[in-house]
């Protein structure tokens, strides 16, 4: 799973720098019950902002149940780096994820499984994309995915402290 193998993890969700303060690193304390059993885990968050260049990406998207995200990034993921392995395709960065949207009363998302690439790198059957440069706010998750819920409950938080609202897509 393409989630196992990044070691860092970035989401960049917005056009404007936030968290405490760019390069600040602060700790959360989260709680999960599981089998009624509560577990407390502190996760490591460090906010970043950056400029972000134009950017391009090989990207698969599809409109699932959340409960097939997982799935879908697993398999599509090795599926793509394959195609693009075979293609003689060099990635210009990390694989990511791109969120489209993420509706969780509905249990429903909206995501693709992308690798970055030259500008006018094409690959049958997937669909070529360009992000615009732009200014970028995110955090860096430092520890075991056991944390991803905490950590995207404080960027969400944090965006809405700031008053600021996600662009999307957002990428991991």
């Amino acid at each position: 799973i393409v989630l196992r193998r990044l070691s860092l993890l970035l989401v960049w969700l917005s056009a404007f720098a936030c968290g405490p303060g760019a390069g600040e690193e602060v700790e959360i304390l989260s709680k999960v019950t599981e089998g009624g059993d509560t577990t407390s885990r502190t996760t490591s968050l460090k906010y970043l902002d950056t400029d972000l260049p134009e950017r391009y990406y090989l990207v698969f998207r599809q409109e699932l149940s959340m409960l097939d995200v997982n799935g879908f990034i697993g398999m599509d993921s090795d599926i793509l780096r394959n195609k693009v392995s075979e293609a003689g395709i060099t990635p210009t960065g990390p694989w990511a994820v791109l969120t489209y949207e993420w509706d969780t009363e509905r249990g429903w998302a909206d995501v693709a499984v992308a690798v970055p690439v030259e500008k006018g790198t094409k690959l049958d059957p997937y669909v070529t994309i360009t992000l615009p440069a732009s200014k970028a706010a995110g955090l860096l998750l430092k520890g075991s995915y056991d944390g991803l819920s905490a950590y995207h409950l404080a960027l969400d938080q944090e965006l809405k402290r700031l008053n600021l609202a996600p662009l999307y897509p957002s990428i991991e």
